[in-house]
């Protein structure tokens, strides 16, 4: 989007055909042409949008394991935040947590563990696979919402991964590039439109982050992602402020009037600014996108023969010079 310092011509997916909800979400609560996010790969990332940190040794030695340097990834106890995540803290200061796919054990192999996360996850909400349609996800949450809506009981704090946006590369029988990412955006819109049709939109905020770059940086920045924040507060415009995935982080825990997690969220810069102080209580509509959500990569292409041996079970596995060569 222009209006945000965007280049269309550098993106995969510039048609609103393929994303229209994320373009119409980003004009109607506010385009952020200035969030950054904290990591630079994605097993820094998942840490610093639930933790408020990685460690220094994981700082140091986990990104060389993408460059091809290292045989594999480090295990938990190399990069476990001393003070716990988002929901080790919601736990101590008595605030209702749901999580819906975020560091969910799923395929064998699988390289994370549910850290401290117990009876909290729902246990029909499919962790990240690319098999998986995040429509089918969409339907799960907003199943339970409605639940929460009849019992009066929705959780204070909520965690969702909608995975699709990885795409398939060009793995015959998988979805399209363009289908996976219209699945996502689709995604997003319906679970924006539930919240917002409920009696909880109006006191609910949506925030909808990267937890990094990796492999597709910026032409503004290497750290610079999309970033969303939905709710009845939020108003139209480009929004030209610094914006980091621990600021977002300190913004929830001052919403739930939680403590900190670490000196980064400590010493974050408030969201308080992003907010109007009335709603505007008007629910959201998706728009369903022209793309096939069910359109599928062929047989017997150059894409499909260099995606055939990709191990797409599980992410970062796959070799992003070529991963992205492929799209």
């Amino acid at each position: 989007m222009k209006e945000g310092d965007g280049d269309a011509s550098l993106v995969y997916f510039p048609d609103i055909t393929i994303t229209p909800n994320h373009h119409a979400l980003a004009r109607r609560f506010g385009l952020f042409d200035r969030f950054f996010v904290n990591a630079e790969v994605s097993s820094q990332g998942h840490i610093w949008s639930t933790a408020a940190y990685f460690t220094n040794y994981g700082e140091k030695i986990v990104p060389s394991g993408y460059g091809g340097k290292r045989a594999d990834m480090d295990g938990e106890e190399s990069d476990e935040p001393e003070r716990g995540f988002l929901w080790t803290l919601a736990v101590r200061e008595g605030i209702t947590f749901r999580d819906y796919g975020e560091m969910v054990k799923g395929n064998p192999g699988w390289p994370v563990t549910q850290r401290d996360l117990g009876a909290d996850v729902n246990p029909d909400y499919v962790p990240m696979d690319l098999v998986t349609q995040d429509q089918k996800r969409a339907d799960v949450w907003i199943t339970e919402l409605q639940r929460y809506v009849r019992d009066g009981n929705m959780p204070q704090l909520e965690i969702m991964w909608l995975p699709m946006d990885h795409l398939a590369a060009g793995r015959p029988g998988k979805c399209t590039p363009r289908a996976c990412m219209a699945d996502n955006d689709l995604a997003l819109g319906r679970i924006v439109q539930a919240l917002s049709h409920s009696p909880y939109w109006k006191d609910t905020v949506i925030f909808v982050v990267e937890d990094d770059a990796q492999a597709g940086p910026d032409h503004t920045d290497s750290h610079r992602a999309p970033f969303y924040a939905i709710s009845a507060y939020n108003r139209s415009g480009t929004v030209h402020r610094f914006i980091n995935t621990t600021d977002v982080i300190a913004a929830i825990e001052d919403i739930l009037g939680m403590g900190r997690l670490s000196k980064f969220d400590y010493f974050s810069r408030s969201l308080a600014d992003i907010f109007a102080s009335a709603p505007d209580l008007t629910p959201y509509g998706p728009i369903i996108p022209t793309q096939d959500l069910n359109e599928k990569n062929p047989q017997n292409t150059a894409a499909a023969r260099l995606s055939e041996n990709l191990d797409l079970s599980a992410p970062d596995r796959v070799d992003d010079q070529l991963y992205n060569r492929i799209l």
